[in-house]
């Protein structure tokens, strides 16, 4: 990871008000037909929750802006990113996990699998 200077990069702006915003936080609302995925769950006997945050990962990745995030006062480029996912636990509370995307379906399932079960 390095830090940047937000003018030269594509986020200028985004950073700008990002940094003076009261409530910093960007939702997404998309509706997607996940029955391609919902049956490959299925077939492989994966998570259907893996797959979809695996999914994610693989469009994030390919965007460069989703490698640039701010950090105090700072713009930091970082060289890998992470697919934060909400898992319910033991108490019945939630707790989050971040698990970094790789390309690698097998490996990506494995630390899926125990970030998730750590913070449960």
């Amino acid at each position: 990871m390095k830090e940047v200077k937000p003018q030269q990069t594509k986020r200028a702006k985004a950073y700008e008000l990002w940094m003076k915003a009261p409530n910093p936080m960007v939702t997404f609302f998309k509706r997607l037909d996940v029955t391609p995925l919902v049956n490959t769950s299925k077939r492989k006997k994966l998570k259907f929750n893996m797959l979809l945050d695996y999914c994610i990962g693989k469009s994030a990745s390919s965007i460069e802006e989703f490698y640039l995030l701010p950090v105090g006062d700072k713009l930091i480029q970082y060289d890998t990113i992470a697919v934060n996912t909400i898992v319910k636990n033991k108490d019945g509370e939630v707790s989050s996990c971040d698990i970094l995307y790789t390309g690698d379906l097998d490996k990506y399932n494995k630390d899926y699998l125990k970030y998730t079960r750590r913070s449960s």
